[in-house]
């Protein structure tokens, strides 16, 4: 605040210059500054929409759309003129054949209706054959079981790939009380026949890993009707992408061996 000793004004003006009238012009030059900032804050006016943005919005909009109503079982109508349903299926279309893991065209595994590859868990590894079946409490391979074997011991024949056999077992295979552990063995025992079969049928003992699972990866769960359960009395068979020679030392190779001195020398 100026102070009347510094005025400039002439003794006669400065009685007419009260001292508020500098308090006032400082607080007006605040209020400019503030609406000097304010206006260097305001946000930048949005562009018009061209016709490219338009079409972009309402093609995510359908898609939303046709999201929403796939959450209640609905599938959109290729002979519909429904835009909904266009948008969906232009979507599906880039995203490339198949969703959620189904494809649009008929495949057949080693049992003549299992897909090729089927598999409950992540991973660089798929299933050969589909599911290998068992009856309730057995471990005997069935003559189905066989043939899909012979079909899949073809596939993987002559491969390094590390390949694991797997079994399971279903909550039914035994009576209710029935240990863990006699259900682990069912399960290894089921492994280990299947391992037989494709070493019989000319795979390398070598890449085969066998293992128990016993009831802990169910594809079923929570199924108490026979038919249900019987999907979980199976063995699987997963080729990995490690090969056998990535899981062994290299210092451990055999060496060729060295021919006896000649004594005769």
């Amino acid at each position: 605040m100026a102070k009347k000793g510094h005025c400039k004004c002439k003794s006669e003006e400065c009685e007419e210059c009260p001292e508020w009238i500098f308090t006032f012009a400082d607080l007006v030059m605040l209020m400019m500054g503030f609406f000097v900032i304010l206006w260097v804050l305001k946000p930048a006016s949005p562009q018009a929409p061209t016709p490219q943005n338009a079409v972009a919005q309402t093609e995510e909009w359908l898609e939303t759309v046709g999201e929403i109503r796939g959450g209640f079982g609905w599938e959109p109508n290729p002979r519909s003129n429904d835009a909904v349903d266009q948008a969906v299926i232009r979507k599906r279309a880039r995203n490339g054949p198949g969703l959620k893991g189904r494809v649009d065209h008929e495949t057949r595994g080693a049992e003549g209706t299992d897909p090729e590859v089927t598999t409950i868990r992540q991973g660089a590894q798929s299933i050969v054959g589909g599911r290998l079946p068992f009856e309730r409490g057995s471990a005997t391979l069935s003559a189905t079981a066989t043939q899909a074997i012979r079909e899949i011991a073809a596939q993987i024949r002559g491969h390094r790939n590390i390949v694991l056999v797997k079994g399971h077992t279903a909550p039914d295979d035994y009576p209710e009380g029935t240990s863990a552990e006699a259900m682990m063995d069912l399960s290894l025992r089921r492994a280990q026949a299947v391992a037989d079969a494709l070493i019989r049928d000319g795979v390398d003992p070598a890449i085969l890993r066998v293992q128990g699972c016993s009831t802990f990866e169910p594809i079923a769960q929570r199924a108490y009707s026979a038919a249900a359960q019987s999907q979980n009395r199976r063995v699987e068979v997963e080729v990995t992408a490690n090969l056998v020679e990535e899981r062994q030392d290299p210092k451990s190779a055999a060496v060729a061996p060295q021919s006896p001195p000649n004594p005769g020398k």
